[in-house]
């Protein structure tokens, strides 16, 4: 560098949020002198909560309802198959009656965990006094 010449000093920060800020100073230098330039780079690692295992957590729920979603998916399937063949049509002679029976199987499917023995016992009442009233009432 030249003596006489004006040198720009720039000092880099981050603020508190972490955007670049600066305060840069003009220097005039009377002699020549050696410049040194000097790099640093910071990492910065924060921990933090982990994202949530929706897949894992579905599935645990889904294993401790195996049986009572087996037997959901069963009446559903019975109430599906109600609405279009003929045989089960005889035996269950009403639309709304087979969209009970479907409404049953999938209120077991998709019920939450817990209390199983009881839900399937108000889906089976429910289902029973349905049929009783729709035959004899």
């Amino acid at each position: 560098m030249l003596a006489g010449s004006r040198m720009l000093v720039m000092h880099f920060t981050a603020d508190a949020v972490g955007v670049p800020a600066t305060n840069a100073t003009a220097q005039s230098i009377s002699a020549p002198m050696v410049v040194t330039e000097h790099e640093e780079t910071r990492a910065k690692t924060e921990l933090g909560a982990a994202q949530k295992d929706t897949a894992r957590e579905l599935s645990a729920k889904l294993a401790s309802l195996k049986g009572i979603v087996w037997v959901g998916v069963a009446l559903f399937l019975f109430g599906l198959a109600s609405l279009f063949d003929p045989p089960l049509k005889l035996i269950i002679d009403s639309v709304i009656t087979r969209a009970a029976i479907l409404a049953s199987g999938l209120a077991l499917m998709v019920l939450p965990v817990g209390n199983e023995l009881l839900i399937l016992a108000g889906v089976g009442a429910a289902l029973g006094l349905w049929l009783f009233a729709h035959r004899h009432g």
